[in-house]
């Protein structure tokens, strides 16, 4: 019996330690949840007081009153961890919190020098049986918010210290004063501390169980939100298909103002589920800010590119029912240089080379950004599309494909004009073309429809600009905006 208390702080005092290098892994730098302090801090605590316990008998009486400061403060961890989880501010409890472990503080040292053994047990007992209780309420709470074995059992843990400590304080209010030899003592007060001990290890145990049940959730909540943005960029995909094919249909219309009532009709239809998912897309963001930054990024990304969409209807909307599209003063190297990025990733995906041009500082225009991003798109895809054409029927190591846009400065018609090329190694434009070219619906493409060219050519003329198709000496086709 002499080493009672060695073996027993010693044995627990190594588990408590190991349970806090086990957390370990939830401070990492890429953790998906920031954890709290208390994760770790709580079994490190309860190792620090079993130390101190261990150093009792060749130290002052004061390590005796921090040793049981230490072990309290293990037990109220629990209670600020659990509310942790909960999401609920604990900044002024902490702070009464530390004003009466100070209280309890005084009162250990003044039960040390004019107390006996029961009134220093009673003082913990009653800070085990109140932490317990409050214990035992947090993990109530916590429960209700999301089921969990871990806090069941936790629960069940508290309500075994509330039982085991009530009746310990009662037998010891009950005992005549004392003072006993904590090497001397009873075999049924050795039965309780190693149930004590088991108890506040299997909580311990428990606690982090459920942090680790915690990062599963996190882990299977961010999946959810990734195949949830999978499935809006899907929708997004569909919306711009379906954009693409009404502009073409458009076409059939032989004068504006007949593509202007059809198209404010479009518009109308597309409105509607752009503003359903720019603000599914403004939500998922919102609830995935705490996220990994790849998902954030595809949710800016997204969101930018419905943006756009919306953007791009409006612009479709005033130069069909205005018959005029909108002129603001635009920097045109900084307009390409946005939509750059877009174009060598398709072109990639396409194999085929491309060369953006060297954009001359302040150029400006005066012309709308969007309806000009849309014509340069067309374009770079015709000329995509006729070299792919031209690939599945010719060997592409001879002649590789390749795109190049350029941007030039010009006096044209004793005037300062903007002049933006694309170019080709393709087949280049059959002469009746060249020739008809801005007859309606004349296409290159065998289900093409010749509508783009038409609208581009309409659109620059507004801004007192032209669009001229020809063919390259060497091969391909040019044309020049």
């Amino acid at each position: 019996m002499n080493y009672y208390n060695e073996i027993y702080f010693t044995l627990f005092g190594f588990m408590f330690a190991m349970l806090a290098v086990s957390t370990a892994p939830y401070y990492r730098k890429d953790a998906i949840e920031k954890p709290s302090a208390w994760l770790a801090g709580v079994p490190s605590v309860a190792a620090a007081s079993c130390v101190l316990f261990l150093l009792v008998p060749l130290t002052p009486k004061v390590v005796t009153n921090l040793a049981n400061l230490l072990f309290i403060a293990s037990m109220v961890g629990i209670g600020l961890l659990l509310r942790h989880w909960r999401k609920a501010d604990s900044q002024q409890l902490i702070k009464v919190l530390s004003a009466l472990g100070g209280v309890t503080a005084l009162g250990f040292q003044y039960l040390l020098a004019h107390g006996n053994f029961q009134h220093r047990v009673a003082l913990v007992e009653a800070w085990i049986i109140t932490s317990a209780i409050w214990i035992f309420v947090e993990a109530y709470r916590l429960h209700r918010v999301r089921k969990s074995f871990y806090v069941l059992a936790l629960m069940v843990i508290s309500a075994a210290w509330i039982a085991i400590n009530v009746a310990r304080l009662a037998d010891v209010l009950s005992s005549a004063p004392t003072n006993i030899n904590l090497y001397q003592v009873p075999v049924s007060l050795m039965i309780f501390r190693f149930v004590m001990g088991a108890l506040q290890t299997l909580g311990l145990i428990f606690l982090i169980a459920h942090a680790s049940e915690r990062l599963t959730w996190r882990s299977l909540e961010i999946q959810k939100e990734k195949d949830e943005t999978s499935t809006l960029n899907a929708e997004l995909t569909r919306l711009m298909g379906e954009r693409d094919q009404m502009l073409m249909i458009n076409s059939r219309f032989s004068t504006v103002s007949s593509l202007a009532m059809f198209n404010s009709a479009i518009v109308h239809e597309l409105s509607q589920p752009l503003t359903a998912l720019t603000v599914t897309l403004q939500e998922a963001q919102w609830h995935s800010k705490n996220a990994d930054p790849a998902l954030q990024g595809a949710l800016s990304d997204s969101l930018e590119l419905v943006q756009k969409i919306g953007q791009m209807n409006h612009s479709l909307r005033n130069l069909m029912l205005a018959q005029k599209p909108g002129q603001e003063t635009i920097d045109l190297g900084a307009c390409i240089q946005d939509i750059l990025p877009i174009l060598h990733n398709e072109t990639s995906r396409r194999a085929i080379g491309f060369t953006g041009p060297v954009t001359p500082p302040g150029l400006h225009i005066a012309a709308n950004k969007v309806l000009i991003e849309r014509i340069l798109f067309n374009l770079v895809a015709n000329a995509i599309d006729a070299l792919s054409a031209q690939t599945a029927s010719h060997n592409p190591l001879q002649n590789p494909p390749h795109i190049q846009l350029t941007l030039q400065r010009q006096e044209r018609h004793n005037r300062p004009h903007a002049v933006v090329t694309v170019t080709d190694n393709g087949p280049g434009f059959a002469e009746h073309l060249l020739s008809e070219a801005w007859l309606h619906f004349q296409s290159t493409k065998d289900t093409g429809m010749g509508v783009g060219l038409v609208l581009a050519r309409y659109i620059v003329s507004t801004w007192n600009g032209e669009l001229l198709l020809c063919n390259r000496p060497q091969g391909g086709a040019s044309i020049a905006l």
